[in-house]
């Protein structure tokens, strides 16, 4: 029931008014103007404000004001938080029960007020009453599960669940509180309702000891549970919030301003809302290619070894100077016809700065000899000075994977080629079968293998085999090298490479061949990969995965140490998508679409955290959290108090941990004079129903007619309850009778158990109101 504040308009005025502009319009003549009513005089305040802790609620009570249409009723935390926003609710009558989830935590201090408003709206405040909520059981040592050790830096993520206590019931689950290290003073830190934790260490925190509190309903018993989280040390290092630019780059912050990006439509996703901004290259485009940063800018290599620089305002530069690729020869051939050119292609790059002003680039590209074709690793240098970049047309032939094929008996699309530094003097490059299974398993063929080359020497070692086409390298932070593999239909992999492994390619996999029934060479172990090493995570029906790399959190804090992982398809029909994998260490737990609208051939990270995207047909996408899904002025009224940001509210921008008094960009926003001389806080906008749709239902539940995790929501509301095609709903909400309205998605979204017992949804942690929010947002979706 948390309301904004509003005027209450006198309905007699409004009637006289309306009347009066009724008889001039109808008789053309002007009413003799009515004496302006006297100003009402402003409400007495409420006597005798009081406050009470009742199951986990905060009871208002006090004596009734006669001039009163209404009262509002504010409360605060007062342990130790200045200064803090109070809550405001609307309330007709004495007793007023705050039911909010944040209430009466155990032994906490809440402060109260209560306010008389008259029909013009002016309102008069009591003295605020101090009540502290009783202290709960002791809860078992290891109710709370810290899942992130620190010490921490500013803007690392720390993370905490409450282990295996369920249900919250009306209990608040965490409240956060900063401590001094000589524990001498402790401030209390906003509360969020989920039941797993991730809060963003901010510049608040620095040199104090975090803790946390929770507080659950279990056997008819209420308990509460403490426990410190970590130390954020005297001396934490700042957060990356300025891009990580090697020693002679330029720092040039992303534009905010006009630019020659065109927006596409906000993507939304789990945990963050996406902005994509896209520009596209003209020249020498068709499937293939790959980018890397360089400096603030793009560096892309068209799939036929054009060279091509985004700037971070969106202008396009063509470099002067092609790969080599002897496709000119290639094209003459007499039996041109035959060749499939298409395939003939640039797969990977990688950039190693060698001085401020120079880096080497490397590619891995096919190159036509005038017989046959060879998969190459050549490279050349890139010059920066200043605003000029230029390549050298001097290109020197690193490796050459053997055998070389006959440009018409190989498929280029299965050339893998990803390219990993591995220390100063070595790469590692993952080569494909080129549809020659023959030859993945001969010693004397580099196809299907992973092989660690010199970059002085050209010298090649196998280090692993049995791929079919590795399109992504990457380490995580421990050192884990994942790989992602493209399989037939179906077996798309994603791989933890051990040294001297074979993963099994042609002879297991869990897809098959195109237009067959099983893989290259059928036996027992077709479909269960036994005998081989056992990808991690695979794919089926295939997404046709292609790229990997690892989110470093700084535009997407809540998905740190994520895979992201780029896909060609998106599992067939269900849409073009890349994929966001949460891991427990090398497990997956997890694996969520994203759907985005276009093929994507590479990904890489910028150096401000943003993603830029490679699109088969020349298009570059960055994605950046969307200003849509935050609220710039909660951001403004934080930093100006010089408060920590609340739990899963990240901020407008790249996460910056601030000081206290760090100045504010732009006009200060003006606040009222609130009654009895305090200062009013301005009340943050709710957030939209297509904001909260996007991280409370978009991972689980499409809007547009196919099922993901959950069943799809398109044409939900007059659809049967429990009925849709395609999905086999729980018993308990096909014993439901009547249809979807938007009354009942919310009555559904806010308490699915009260609604349907046993439905297979269980506590959500929305609200009545973002209910409400989220189910007129689906209802709207069809105009109703």
């Amino acid at each position: 029931m948390r309301i904004h504040r509003r005027v209450l308009w006198p309905g007699a005025a409004l009637a006289l008014l309306a009347a009066a502009v009724a008889v001039w319009e109808f008789s053309g003549v002007a009413p003799t103007p009515t004496p302006a009513p006297q100003t009402a005089a402003p409400p007495a305040a409420p006597n005798n404000a009081a406050a009470d802790i009742a199951d986990g609620n905060l009871a208002v009570s006090w004596s009734p004001v006669p001039e009163a249409a209404g009262y509002l009723v504010a409360a605060r935390f007062a342990n130790g938080v200045e200064p803090l926003a109070w809550t405001e609710y609307e309330a007709e009558a004495s007793p007023y029960v705050i039911t909010d989830s944040w209430a009466a935590m155990s032994g906490l201090e809440y402060e109260v007020r209560v306010a008389a408003v008259n029909a013009a709206g002016q309102s008069a405040w009591s003295a605020p009453v101090v009540v502290k909520a009783p202290e709960l059981l002791a809860a078992p040592a290891d109710a709370i599960r810290i899942t992130t050790k620190g010490p921490y830096a500013i803007g690392d993520i720390m993370e905490v669940d409450l282990a295996s206590q369920r249900p919250f019931t009306r209990r608040s689950p965490f409240v956060w509180a900063l401590c001094s290290m000589d524990e001498s003073s402790c401030a209390l830190l906003p509360i969020a309702r989920p039941s797993t934790f991730i809060h963003l260490v901010s510049e608040a925190a620095r040199g104090k000891r975090v803790r946390v509190q929770a507080d659950y309903d279990k056997d008819g018993l209420s308990y509460t549970a403490a426990s410190e989280v970590g130390i954020v040390s005297p001396d934490a290092p700042d957060s990356l919030v300025h891009p990580v630019l090697p020693p002679g780059c330029e720092e040039i912050a992303p534009s905010s301003g006009p630019d020659r990006f065109t927006r596409g439509p906000d993507i939304p996703a789990h945990l963050h809302l996406l902005e994509s901004k896209s520009i596209r290259i003209e020249r020498g485009v068709t499937r293939g290619g790959a980018a890397e940063p360089l400096c603030n800018d793009l560096l892309v290599v068209t799939s036929w070894g054009g060279i091509a620089l985004v700037a971070p305002d969106g202008r396009v530069e063509y470099v002067e100077g092609d790969v080599p690729m002897n496709l000119e020869s290639l094209r003459s051939h007499p039996d041109s016809a035959t060749f499939e050119i298409e395939q003939f292609r640039v797969a990977d790059i990688l950039l190693k700065q060698r001085t401020e002003e120079v880096w080497e680039l490397f590619v891995t590209h096919h190159y036509f000899t005038g017989e046959c074709t060879r998969f190459r690793l050549s490279s050349t240098t890139i010059t920066r000075n200043g605003a000029l970049t230029s390549a050298s047309p001097s290109w020197r032939t690193i490796f050459d994977a053997e055998p070389c094929l006959p440009p018409d008996e190989h498929s280029g699309d299965r050339a893998g080629g990803e390219i990993l530094a591995d220390g100063p003097d070595h790469l590692l490059v993952g080569l494909g079968d080129h549809s020659r299974e023959d030859l993945t398993d001969d010693p004397g063929s580099h196809l299907g293998k992973l092989v660690r080359v010199g970059i002085e020497t050209g010298e090649a070692e196998t280090l692993a085999a049995g791929f079919r086409n590795p399109q992504g390298f990457v380490r995580d932070r421990e050192g884990n090298l994942w790989q992602t593999e493209h399989g037939p239909q179906g077996g798309d992999e994603l791989n933890l490479i051990e040294p001297g492994a074979d993963y099994g390619w042609p002879s297991v996999s869990y897809g098959v061949e195109y237009d067959l029934v099983a893989v290259a060479r059928a036996n027992d172990s077709v479909g269960t990969h036994e005998g081989y090493v056992k990808p991690r995570f695979s794919w089926v029906p295939s997404i046709a995965v292609s790229a990997i790399i690892v989110n470093d959190a700084r535009w997407f804090p809540l998905w740190k140490d994520d895979l992201l992982i780029a896909s060609l398809t998106g599992a067939n029909s269900s849409g073009l998508a890349l994929f966001r994998v949460r891991r427990d260490g090398v497990n997956v737990r997890y694996v969520e679409r994203i759907e985005v609208g276009y093929r994507i051939r590479d990904l890489t990270m910028m150096p401000d955290g943003r993603i830029a995207l490679l699109d088969d047909v020349g298009g570059v996408h960055f994605l950046s959290r969307s200003l849509d899904g935050c609220d710039a002025r909660e951001d403004e009224r934080l930093r100006r108090q010089g408060q920590p940001r609340p739990i899963y509210h990240m901020g407008c921008g790249a996460y910056a941990g601030y000081a206290a008094g760090s100045p504010l960009s732009g006009k200060e926003e003006e606040t009222p004079a609130a009654e009895n001389g305090a200062t009013a806080s301005a009340t943050p906008p709710p957030l939209s129903g297509a904001q909260l749709y996007a991280p409370h239902c978009g991972a689980c539940h499409s809007l547009r007619a196919k099922h993901g995790v959950g069943p799809h929501l398109a044409g939900l509301i007059g659809r049967p309850i429990g009925e849709v095609e395609g999905w086999s709903a729980s018993q308990s909400l096909r014993s439901l009778d009547g249809v979807w309205t938007a009354e009942r998605l919310a009555q559904f979204l806010a308490d699915p158990q009260a609604f349907a017992p046993g439905a297979a949804m269980g506590t959500t942690g929305i609200t009545e109101a973002e209910a409400r929010a989220i189910a007129d947002y689906v209802a709207g979706l069809r105009g109703e």
